[in-house]
């Protein structure tokens, strides 16, 4: 009895004992296994964060350079064909109003006995006989009056046609739309022009000195003077110029105002098939008695030689040369002396000639008789000379580069 109640008490002793390990085996194994999958939620969560923080950086890198460029060219894009939209709308919209601030002029141009059109949006090579052609139909063309640039003088692809009667001005404005070289004109009644003021202003009081403008770039000095001859003494002329290209203007001194006012009385005459536009200038003394002074009061410059002439000295600079200068040109100009070379300037980009260039003479005595031809005209131009100072009289017999002419 005693021994089965021992092995009953042991029994249930290690019964007891096996329950409480197992009971400590299964709580650590589920703290065990908590703490493994509070690692993995906390491993798991920094790789996420890392793998955002990334995303995060080449975004900022990225976005700038091509998405937000996409962005804004995409926001652009839709502006302007908002825009575009919105402006066929108004245009579809209002077609009858158009029409009616259109029509009312042509009709008023013909009440007020305008003869004057506008013609623009033309090709930058359209000549006065095309556009004759165009609008023969239409009737007699008295003037064509080309508008350029003030600066460059350069054609700016609109004009003013003067017609003998409103009728045909009128009937010249039914060709807006005419195409030309690919472009449609732009034809419309234009009002009247100015009359020259007579009694002038503080900027355009009578004076001796004429500005003359829309001249051709054609227009030789002899032609020039020929115009003025009944006018009266015309003792300067000055072609306006920028970078050595005609502006298309000149100014012209005369002996007397009387003489100038005879001159201005010409504006809207033809020289060489331009219209002439012509008003009184600034006398080019820029005030009392300030000799040699354009008409802005600058200092001109002196068409001959300042300085003292160097020893053995049988060269010359030439400037403000025509365009159309040649050897046999020059040597006509100086023709009481023996010119033996020449040299034409050009620009070393462009290979245009600049308009200046050296001319060599046999003696240092053809040089002091060439000097004296500073300030003459050649081909409408008023030459300046200067000694060039280079080179030396040729020794007897002449010969080498010296005797070769350009």
């Amino acid at each position: 009895m005693g021994s089965d109640k021992e092995k009953k008490e042991k029994k249930d002793k290690k019964d007891k004992k096996d329950k409480k390990v197992k009971a400590e085996g299964e709580a650590e194994g589920e703290k065990v296994a908590k703490k493994q999958k509070v690692e993995e939620k906390t491993e798991k969560k920094e790789k996420k964060d890392k793998k955002d923080k990334k995303e995060k950086e080449v975004a900022v890198v990225e976005v700038p350079a091509e998405k937000k460029k996409d962005k804004k060219d995409k926001k652009d894009k839709k502006d302007k064909k908002d825009k575009v939209k919105a402006t066929e709308e108004a245009e579809e919209a209002a077609p009858a109003k158009k029409a009616k601030t259109e029509e009312p002029k042509v009709e008023e141009a013909a009440d007020a006995g305008l003869n004057r059109c506008f013609v623009g949006n033309l090709p930058w090579k359209v000549t006065e006989e095309q556009l004759s052609d165009l609008f023969a139909d239409c009737g007699k063309i008295k003037e064509f009056t080309w508008n350029e640039d003030k600066e460059t003088g350069r054609f700016k692809g609109n004009i003013f046609i003067t017609f003998d009667s409103c009728e045909a001005a009128t009937a010249a404005a039914g060709k807006t739309g005419t195409e030309m070289d690919s472009r449609a004109i732009k034809v419309e009644v234009a009002n009247p022009r100015k009359p020259p003021r007579e009694d002038g202003d503080a900027e355009n009081e009578p004076s001796t000195s004429v500005f003359l403008g829309n001249l051709s770039f054609s227009l030789t000095e002899d032609a020039l003077k020929a115009a003025f001859a009944d006018c009266g003494e015309l003792t300067r002329i000055k072609w306006l110029e920028k970078e050595g290209q005609f502006l298309g203007k000149a100014f012209l001194d005369f002996d007397t105002i009387e003489s100038a006012t005879k001159a201005v009385a010409l504006n809207g005459e033809h020289l060489d098939n331009r219209a002439m536009r012509l008003n009184f200038a600034k006398p080019r003394t820029g005030g009392a008695g300030a000799p040699g002074q354009t008409p802005s009061g600058k200092p001109q410059r002196s068409c001959k030689p300042t300085g003292d002439k160097p020893e053995g000295c049988v060269e010359i600079f030439c400037g403000n040369l025509p365009w159309s200068i040649d050897d046999e040109k020059i040597t006509s100009f100086f023709s009481d002396c023996t010119v033996t070379n020449t040299r034409w300037l050009n620009d070393k980009e462009t290979g245009d000639f600049k308009g200046v260039g050296f001319v060599s003479f046999e003696s240092t005595g053809d040089v002091d008789k060439a000097i004296m031809k500073g300030g003459e005209y050649l081909d409408g131009r008023q030459i300046r000379i200067d000694y060039a100072g280079q080179k030396k009289e040729a020794p007897a017999g002449g010969g080498g580069a010296w005797g070769n002419k350009w």
